[in-house]
């Protein structure tokens, strides 16, 4: 139409200029997400790499021990009848055979102590002046406890001769639930007859049994238990103790006696040590292997790494040298799921350890080992560096390049903002251009 004035573009609302820049922001984000992926793989790497490790790490604690003296120095007893002694065994110990019998186990002496009247309440307070004397001998050295039961009750005369080291006391009701009759058992806390109680006596009543508090008369006070002494036999010789703990009889051997009777010791050497620690060994190189299998195959973090392969490898070859040779492994599972996995083979083990030479053979083995793994772990150690090395140089990457995409947008959201203001100055002049073009026309129609 004649007269009118347009100008195009400046009538449209303002420009979304906020879901640009997030878009612009995401497309910038890529190859710093590409970056994080990265992290995250070398991550998952040192991970399975620490595993590995770790594996070949629980080798080093069996591969020394194998190379310690002590581990070859222990001896084992074994007993035809495990009832009636218990037996510790040294290095020092002989290897060979005896014959023991028990003849009597070590007792403590026990005293029932009566009363010169009832007593019927174990609180009630003795008004009696007085003291009640225990004698006794300790590792054959004679000794008196003498307890004043003045102003006490027999519940606190019992605690008193409880704090003693010697001997100790309890209280038993010979009579009936309704008519109580308490009186004492004194106790050696020490078995033996050197350390018997040798008599009881009330200082108030010196033979006569109408005064004090406790009896001296032999049908109320008496012995229950002898004091009596462990003997045995051992191949025809007889011993004696003042305990059920021979310690000092065979050079190597402390015997406990638990019951009357007889048995055969046999005294060899202990290879259950040895044992534990080859099959400590071989299970360590069992795991070691399938950690590495695992982690090293298809869409695992270290997949296609091969070489980490000769690490299980270097083992086998070790073992193999040292037990292999002599038959001490065995292949675990059959011909169709085995993976290669080693048991020990315990009938070869046991005729191996009989060889003069089995010692030095697996001290060597032990020694091959340790220096295998401490090789092989600092290796495992400088690769974890390099893996963390790069790791730590994409996150700074990934850092200094996230730090330069937000100030770029943000300088651009700045832009943008200017912008829009000035598209909002340029559609106010826009509409006051239109206002005066129209009011032009109207003038110009008249």
């Amino acid at each position: 139409m004649a007269g009118e004035f347009y100008i195009s573009g400046l009538t449209q609302n303002s420009f979304d200029y906020q879901g640009y820049l997030e878009k612009y922001r995401e497309l910038k984000y890529i190859p710093l997400n590409l970056m994080s992926q990265q992290v995250e793989q070398i991550n998952q790497e040192r991970e399975a790499l620490s595993a590995i490790k770790g594996k070949l790490a629980d080798l080093l604690t069996p591969a020394l021990n194998l190379t310690l003296e002590t581990t070859y120095d222990t001896k084992t007893a074994i007993l035809s009848n495990s009832d009636v002694v218990d037996v510790t065994v040294t290095s020092d110990a002989v290897d060979t055979t005896y014959n023991l019998t028990v003849n009597s186990l070590a007792t403590a002496n026990r005293f029932k102590v009566g009363t010169v009247n009832t007593i019927t309440d174990v609180d009630q307070t003795i008004t009696t002046s007085g003291s009640l004397n225990i004698n006794y001998l300790k590792d054959g050295v004679a000794q008196t406890l003498s307890i004043d039961y003045t102003n006490k009750s027999l519940r606190q005369i019992v605690d008193e001769i409880n704090q003693s080291g010697d001997v100790q006391a309890s209280i038993i009701n010979v009579g009936t639930t309704d008519s109580p009759d308490y009186q004492l058992i004194i106790t050696s806390k020490n078995t033996g007859t050197d350390n018997r109680i040798t008599g009881i006596d009330d200082s108030a009543n010196p033979g006569d049994d109408t005064a004090g508090v406790f009896s001296e008369d032999n049908t109320k006070t008496y012995e229950t238990v002898s004091a009596q002494n462990a003997e045995i036999q051992i191949d025809g010789v007889t011993f004696t103790s003042q305990t059920n703990e021979f310690s000092n009889v065979i050079t190597g051997l402390t015997i406990n006696v638990k019951e009357l009777g007889s048995t055969q010791i046999t005294v060899t050497n202990d290879y259950s040590e040895i044992k534990r620690n080859i099959e400590t060994l071989l299970e360590g190189y069992n795991n070691l292997k399938e950690i590495i299998r695992v982690a090293t195959s298809k869409g695992q973090p270290l997949q296609g790494e091969a070489s980490l392969n000769t690490i299980a490898t270097g083992v086998f070859n070790i073992i193999s040298s040292y037990l292999g040779k002599y038959g001490l492994t065995d292949v675990l599972g059959d011909a169709e799921n085995t993976r290669g996995l080693l048991t020990l083979n315990e009938e070869a083990f046991n005729t191996f350890m009989e060889r003069p030479d089995a010692k030095d053979i697996l001290k060597s083995f032990g020694d091959a080992l340790e220096n295998y793994v401490g090789t092989y772990s600092d290796s495992l150690t400088i690769t974890d560096q390099r893996y963390q090395e790069k790791a730590a140089n994409l996150e700074e990457r990934i850092a200094t390049m996230k730090e330069s995409i937000d100030k770029e947008i943000e300088n651009m959201r700045i832009r943008f903002a200017q912008l829009n203001t000035y598209l909002s100055e340029m559609q106010a002049l826009q509409a006051r251009i239109e206002s005066f073009a129209a009011g032009l026309s109207q003038l110009n129609n008249q």
